[in-house]
């Protein structure tokens, strides 16, 4: 009779509480981070998608000789995806058009609906912005192109996905991933001039000198201080202060002898 009810239990447990999505409930903690070194380089898959303005676009027909920053997310979260997205938006108010920026769901029951509704809750609108659905399949080769892994924890009523930015040159080529929920300025411009490659315009002047001062560091998929270039300016500076010394005693030598 005990057994009985501990398989009743079980079976209530498994299949009589709500699954709206159709994924795998265990944890993979493995698919949080990308194995860059196999898709760096690679490119990324031509697939279609709807825009919120209802029309079907190519992504290879967006990239149209500009660099690309790509965030996959889910727009019925109420986590991580509006807050990498908000960050995202402010942090490129000023980055001017010689840019593609795109947020597409990988969510196969997202609607356009879902990306009002999505954008109304961030509280902020970057009209540089495109937001976009696909299906199923057009999803599936996206990310599999990306090395981009998901799933959907029944037990949380959440997709468990990396917070990542994907940067992508102009020819369709996965040029970095940029990890975390606050993407800033700074990091946008590096990545994208990256993704440029160095095809130098009046807006990215500016972005390669960041490139010059900042290195990527894959250990935390993030931009910090060139190391090179803190020991070169200080170097220099020391140099310069040697200099005035020399100057100032030299001169006080003058002084005295007169």
């Amino acid at each position: 009779m005990k057994g009985l009810i501990l398989l009743l239990l079980t079976w209530v447990f498994t299949f009589g509480t709500p699954q709206p999505k159709h994924t795998p409930s265990a944890f993979d903690a493995g698919i949080m981070r990308i194995e860059e070194e196999k898709y760096l380089g690679n490119k990324v898959a031509d697939i279609t998608f709807t825009a919120e303005d209802g029309k079907t676009y190519r992504l290879y027909e967006l990239l149209k000789n500009r660099p690309t920053a790509l965030i996959l997310a889910y727009f019925t979260c109420d986590s991580a995806c509006p807050l990498i997205v908000k960050s995202a938006l402010e942090a490129t108010k000023s980055i001017g058009k010689d840019a593609n920026l795109l947020v597409l769901s990988f969510d196969k029951e997202d609607t356009l609906q879902d990306i009002k509704r999505f954008k109304a809750q961030l509280g902020v609108n970057n009209p540089l912005w495109t937001f976009g659905i696909a299906s199923e399949d057009q999803i599936n080769k996206l990310t599999q192109s990306l090395g981009y892994r998901f799933f959907y924890s029944r037990q949380d009523r959440v997709f468990v996905h990396p917070n990542v930015v994907i940067f992508i040159a102009p020819d369709g080529k996965i040029v970095r991933y940029l990890y975390g929920i606050s993407p800033r300025e700074r990091d946008f411009r590096i990545a994208l001039a990256e993704a440029e490659t160095f095809r130098i315009t009046r807006n990215t002047i500016v972005d390669v000198a960041y490139m010059v001062c900042y290195k990527y560091d894959p250990n935390t998929g993030k931009y910090g201080l060139n190391p090179a270039i803190i020991f070169a300016i200080g170097g220099a500076g020391l140099a310069g202060l040697t200099l005035l010394q020399a100057i100032f005693i030299a001169k006080r030598k003058k002084e005295v002898k007169t």
